[in-house]
């Protein structure tokens, strides 16, 4: 019984891992590549950009 209780530990804790590595290397990329191209998100970065003074140097 201890011996199936911790293949079911060790099952888990890879199945999730495969589900992070995933997300990490195959989603998370395009999410920001998506962020990046969207105009409304330009638009809020410029919005709430704070205006900061050039100066001659």
């Amino acid at each position: 019984m201890k011996l199936f209780a911790k293949m079911m530990e060790v099952s888990v804790i890879a199945v999730f891992s495969v589900l992070f590595a995933g997300y990490a290397l195959f989603i998370y990329p395009f999410e920001k590549l998506a962020e990046m191209m969207s105009a409304e998100v330009k638009e809020k970065k410029l919005k709430y950009t704070p205006a900061t003074e050039k100066t001659v140097a």
